[in-house]
């Protein structure tokens, strides 16, 4: 059953016969009424004809047989008079087809309507309608077989489709890497080497054309282009529809699509929070403290906006910039190929290749330099040992309580380097073995407490198992370390006597410290006022003070 609703009354007429054709009074009963608002609805209701089966009329019902004949004798009288009756009677013998076609000419219909003497057509006789009426496309013949076998008479059976045009694919730029920007550990960030893709335009489709069930084409559309030029950022280039990586660093994608590469990656605490063990080819900028066990390697500069404490190691192919200061806690150390600059230095290892420039203090730290240690703003260095190649510069070294401080010029830099962080290494080895071996001796009191085969006590076990297990690699390595220390060996750096090695006192160079430039050592038993040494000025120091 459908409705249809329309202003006008004319309209319901054009609705029947474009949805079922001139004779739509074959397929459907229609019923007219006008709603309260003036709209007027017609429910259209398909005509199911099913011709009774013919009974013997028992005495009975004689009374019935009556009534019927009374009605045919009105119709009789009411129905025109037809003439050339046998002709008309001849062409109803015959099913009659009617088809209709859809105003897209994307669908075609069959209504079947019975004739007297044959009730539907062949499938054959069906096609030839559907051929004479302009229906050549999209036919379902196994539909027509179905009305011929189920005798679907009176009936608007679907029985054509045409097919509509396939939608065109657009060019697209097929990432080759992971451009999410959520990453739940820093292992995730994506990396990439020069010439590396990093991207590919996958080329457009264009669209298949359709066609109607009247055999008309429905044209495609064309797939969208684009220069996948537009799309290439920073650091990259375009090879043959590819962006490809001209610096080996990480690539990002930017909001608009844009391919970049950048050799700077910028931390915050959020992203600490995710991993302790950070490593980039490129800078690395971190916006807040660091504290903890971190472990942060930057093939360029590193920079951190603010404190770093504990035991973080920090490592950097460039230079390192701390504006809070490093206080390490005797376990922090920091690395770099370039120079160090920094707040402050406490309790830390700090090594540079190059300058370490410290802007307050140097306290109870090793710091080694290719070049120059300078210290200003409060200018102090106490407790200790200082060493650089060629000059280390401080308003105060030492302190009136006479706190031992070592400072050295004329170092040989890779000597001292390897030295400090094997010895380094073995300190943070002896805290990590007396840990352990802290825990184990815990772990098997409450072993020994435990009575009878538990789950409890299995896992006891195994967790004293693993920690001795761990307490044997710690000696294995610590026996390691000791072993390159013995067999390292200070070689004597000749250049330094060209470079002119100085320690340069601004104000106050207090008794306990020892001075050593090229191997000259002397250790001050008072305090020394301004002055700048070299190895003859430290030798006549020297001479001059025998008899303290």
């Amino acid at each position: 059953m459908e409705v249809i609703k329309v202003k006008e009354l004319m309209e319901v007429f054009d609705e029947l016969e474009k949805r079922y054709g001139p004779k739509w009074y074959e397929h459907v009963h229609v019923a007219v009424n006008t709603d309260m608002d003036g709209t007027i609805r017609a429910v259209v209701t398909p005509i199911i004809f099913k011709v009774p089966k013919v009974k013997e009329l028992k005495s009975e019902e004689h009374s019935s047989e009556l009534a019927v004949e009374k009605q045919d004798e009105h119709l009789q009288k009411t129905l025109p008079v037809i003439e050339n009756l046998e002709e008309k009677l001849k062409e109803y013998e015959n099913p009659r087809i009617h088809v209709t076609v859809s105003e897209d000419e994307m669908k075609a219909y069959v209504t079947i309507i019975p004739g007297f003497e044959k009730e539907v057509p062949t499938v054959e006789e069906l096609m030839k309608v559907l051929i004479e009426s302009g229906v050549v496309y999209g036919i379902k013949k196994d539909v027509l077989e179905g009305i011929v076998e189920e005798k679907l008479t009176y009936q608007q059976v679907l029985v054509a489709e045409g097919v509509e045009p396939t939608p065109p694919v657009d060019a697209m730029i097929d990432y080759k890497f992971n451009t999410s920007r959520e990453f739940t550990s820093f292992d995730e960030f994506p990396r990439c080497d020069e010439g590396q893709v990093l991207a590919e335009k996958i080329p457009p489709k264009d669209g298949e054309p359709g066609k109607t069930v009247t055999g008309k084409e429905l044209p495609s559309q064309k797939g969208m282009d684009f220069d996948i030029r537009k799309y290439a950022g920073e650091n990259t280039k375009v090879v043959d529809d590819k962006i490809i990586a001209t610096i080996k660093v990480q690539p990002y994608v930017d909001d608009d699509g844009v391919v970049h590469v950048r050799n700077v990656l910028v931390i915050g605490e959020r992203d600490l929070e995710k991993s302790q063990k950070i490593d980039f080819p490129g800078t690395i900028i971190v916006t807040c403290n660091v504290d903890g066990a971190f472990k942060i390697t930057a093939g360029k500069d590193l920079s951190v906006n603010g404190l770093v404490s504990g035991s973080v190691r920090i490592k950097a192919g460039g230079d390192v910039y701390i504006k809070g200061g490093f206080f390490g806690r005797g376990k922090g150390a920091i690395v770099a190929d370039g120079s160090v600059t920094v707040q402050f230095v406490t309790e830390g290892l700090v090594i540079a290749q190059k300058d370490v420039n410290v802007q307050d203090y140097i306290m109870n730290s090793d710091v080694i330099a290719g070049r120059t240690v300078k210290v200003t703003g409060e200018g102090l260095i106490v407790g200790g040992n200082v060493k650089a190649v060629e000059l280390i510069e401080a308003k105060r070294i030492g302190n009136e309580y006479g706190v031992a401080t070592n400072v050295e010029v004329g170092i040989d830099f890779e000597y001292e380097t390897t030295k400090a962080e094997i010895t380094h290494r073995l300190k943070l080895l002896l805290d990590e073995l007396s840990e352990a071996g802290g825990y184990i001796l815990k772990l098997r009191v409450a072993y020994e407490k435990i009575s009878g085969a538990t789950t409890k006590k299995e896992q006891l076990k195994s967790l004293i198992v693993q920690l001795e297990a761990r307490r044997e690699q710690i000696i294995r390595e610590i026996n390691e370390l000791r072993q390159k220390l013995k067999v390292l060996k200070h070689v004597s750096v000749q250049e330094a006597l060209k470079m002119n090695p100085r320690i340069i006192i601004k104000e106050t160079c207090f008794a306990g410290v020892t001075i050593n430039i090229i191997g000259e050592v002397y250790k001050t038993t008072f305090e020394l006022g301004p002055r700048a040494l070299n190895l003859q000025a430290l030798k006549e120091l020297k001479y001059q003070n025998k008899g303290y």
